[in-house]
């Protein structure tokens, strides 16, 4: 069984800002967005999902990939974007990654 490509999630650095995305890089057909905030803590901006792709869980997928970046590379999310802050909230197994000091 393999993942349709077009739902295939990729990562990309573009300066400060880095996006786990679906699609082509410069023009995504869905994205998170997140930026360092120092060396411990990212700040996870904006999560987009185009049209043709609502529905399916792609921005659960999206929040996913954040989520399992943040643990594999000890680091702590201050979520900006209000779909992340929605995942946090029915996800309570990702608690622990939640940037000190910050509430939901």
């Amino acid at each position: 069984m393999t993942e349709e490509k077009s739902e295939q999630i990729l990562f990309k650095t573009l300066g400060e800002n880095s996006i786990f995305f679906i699609g082509n890089a410069e023009s995504p057909d869905a994205y998170l967005s997140f930026r360092h905030k120092d060396a411990n803590t990212i700040v996870a901006e904006h999560t987009v999902v185009s049209a043709s792709l609502r529905g399916k869980g792609i921005a659960g997928k999206l929040a996913q990939k954040l989520m399992e970046y943040a643990r594999e590379n000890n680091l702590k999310i201050i979520p900006v974007c209000s779909y992340v802050v929605g995942f946090f909230e029915k996800h309570s197994e990702f608690k622990d990654l939640l940037a000190q000091n910050h509430q939901l």
